[in-house]
């Protein structure tokens, strides 16, 4: 079939749930800006890059991922500096990975840089295990080039993780230390460490460098179809399994910097509680995501309210979450209330990624 058959959440980088801004200073690994892509920091590493989604696509409109060096750095010894996306094992199932039935799969990519020559790839299943790189060449610079790489079949069993676990994952390896670059292998499983490929470029070595990365689609078979471009409606949901921003000081205000959380009662006189129900099952029970200070949340009822600073998870489940709202209140207890917060800076969320 034609529909639903990139298996990539997100891969026309058209959900930012993350940054509220859109754009990033970060120094080291994980989720900060477009959904289901983050940056990976081995060995403790550390590195000063700007991420960014960028009104920029090879299509003429539409969205990338961009990574922008701020300060240079030569990674060491096993130092490596990734951009990863990880997708869950019921995703790749189809394939028949580790089973004499495997199929091949195969990766497109759009990808843009200042820098030409020799790019590394890795792909890992299973619990990073097996795994193998991929050299690709990146010919001209400055300019949108698409990149095809088809995987030979993986027939020997492995231990597959459960349904909603991690099944595999792909990375954009930009920088490598010496220990981590080796020749590009196929499937092997002596190692489950990230790996750079002999040649590659160091996208860190000089202020002003960038990736940039959009369009990007994994599919079972051989060959690489044209891009499927999803509604923003479907790949929101989609992404929303992994991460739930509930409230953003900045996006849905219904006032100066007060974005609505949920409604509730106060447990007592100076905490309030509320059920948040999730747009869509998450991929596991969440754990909270926030960003708080004094003055960041505010209750209203009992014709008034009050400014208070911190919120914790009293519970939680795949479906709904329990906002403990607290520090600063004194409302009545019982009485109905609600919750917004009272901070560009302020937010909340739900997470269950990979």
């Amino acid at each position: 079939g034609l529909s639903h058959r990139n298996l990539i959440i997100n891969g026309g980088m058209k959900v930012c749930q993350h940054s509220n801004s859109n754009s990033e200073a970060i120094t080291g690994g994980g989720y900060h800006t477009v959904d289901m892509f983050k940056t990976v920091a081995n060995s403790s590493m550390t590195y000063a890059v700007t991420m960014s989604q960028e009104n920029d696509n090879p299509d003429g409109l539409g969205k990338s991922v961009k990574l922008l060096t701020t300060t240079a750095k030569t990674p060491s010894g096993s130092e490596n500096y990734i951009l990863r996306y990880t997708g869950e094992e019921q995703d790749i199932s189809g394939a028949g990975l580790g089973t004499s039935s495997c199929k091949q799969l195969t990766i497109s990519f759009s990808v843009k840089t200042n820098k030409t020559g020799t790019h590394g790839f890795q792909i890992y299943i299973g619990n990073n295990q097996p795994n193998m790189t991929v050299a690709y060449t990146v010919s001209s610079a400055n300019t949108w080039e698409r990149k095809t790489i088809t995987f030979p079949t993986y027939t020997s069993s492995y231990s597959h993780l459960s349904d909603n676990a991690k099944g595999f994952m792909i990375d954009w390896n930009l920088a490598s230390g010496p220990s981590d670059i080796m020749a590009p292998y196929n499937w092997a499983t002596g190692s489950t460490a990230a790996r750079g490929v002999t040649g590659q470029v160091n996208m860190l070595d000089t202020v002003g460098n960038y990736f940039q990365l959009t369009n990007v689609q994994l599919e079972i078979g051989d060959t690489a179809t044209s891009f499927e471009h999803r509604s923003i409606e479907e790949e929101l949901h989609r992404c929303q399994r992994y991460f739930y921003m509930c409230a953003d000081g900045t996006r849905g205000k219904s006032g100066t910097n007060r974005a609505p959380i949920c409604t509730g009662a106060m447990y007592n006189s100076s905490n309030f509680n509320g059920v948040v129900n999730f747009p869509v099952e998450m991929r596991t029970t969440p754990s909270l995501y926030k960003i708080v200070g004094s003055g960041y949340f505010r209750i209203w009822g009992n014709g008034g309210s009050d400014g208070c600073n911190d919120v914790v998870l009293e519970g939680s489940s795949p479906q709904c979450g329990i906002a403990n709202i607290y520090d600063g209140l004194s409302q009545t207890s019982g009485s109905a209330t609600w919750a917004t917060t009272d901070n560009a800076a302020c937010r909340l969320g739900f997470q269950a990624e990979l």
